[in-house]
């Protein structure tokens, strides 16, 4: 797993200063990572907001052409070519 970059701790950071429990946090980013609990809160937050970002991402990019010339496994060509149907 690599670290988070620095931009992406800055953006963990801004979404973590708007929940309630944590308005009273140092407004200032080396401020909150001086203190080792609230660094790792930011980290996790960041690799967290960076793994969703990728989710979403892969979601929206079209599919792979192998996948899209797969056929189901259970076809069968053979009784297709010879007019067999499943009733």
């Amino acid at each position: 797993m690599t670290a988070p970059t620095a931009d992406a701790m800055r953006a963990a950071l801004q979404s973590i200063s708007r929940l309630p429990a944590c308005r009273e946090w140092p407004a200032d980013y080396d401020a909150v990572m001086a203190d080792p609990v609230r660094m790792r809160l930011v980290r996790l937050q960041a690799t967290f907001l960076t793994r969703v970002a990728a989710e979403k991402a892969a979601a929206r990019s079209p599919p792979q052409a192998s996948q899209l010339n797969k056929r189901p496994p259970c076809f069968d060509h053979k009784r297709a070519a010879a007019g067999d149907r499943d009733d």
